[in-house]
């Protein structure tokens, strides 16, 4: 169970579960990671766990409370996507990222969009247009 600002993010949270079929529906179930990656790049995936299933966020609710119940804000990942994502490692290897790749690792997943990095471009700012 969760707690940020009074809000409880669990299973019985009427709120979380209206926030979840929302994402359910629109991601198909399905990681949204797969969708943003060319096959070469897929082919270089070091997969980690099953496919177990884990609706992420992409703003942490603990730093952003009022992102918790935002659809736009929740999407669907593999659970050690969603692991390398929060470590701040490269989704495709698990090795250590800078924070401005791991903004850029979250606009393509958010926008499906198979981008090379350019480090002039600031990948938080655009997540944030895109989410609010």
């Amino acid at each position: 169970m969760y707690m940020a600002n009074g809000h409880n993010r669990s299973s019985s949270d009427p709120k979380w579960k209206i926030t979840k079929d929302i994402v359910d529906k629109r991601d198909k179930r399905s990681c949204r990671f797969e969708r943003c990656i060319s096959a070469k790049e897929y082919n270089q995936l070091i997969q980690g766990s099953p496919k177990t299933l884990d609706r992420a966020h992409i703003f942490a609710a603990s730093a952003h409370p009022e992102l918790l119940y935002n659809p736009n804000n929740v999407i669907t990942l593999r659970r050690f996507i969603h692991r390398r994502m929060d470590d701040f490692t490269n989704p495709l290897n698990g090795e250590s990222i800078s924070l401005q790749e791991h903004w850029y690792w979250w606009y393509r997943i958010y926008t499906h969009k198979i981008i090379k990095f350019d480090e002039n471009t600031d990948y938080e700012l655009l997540m944030i247009q895109e989410i609010k």
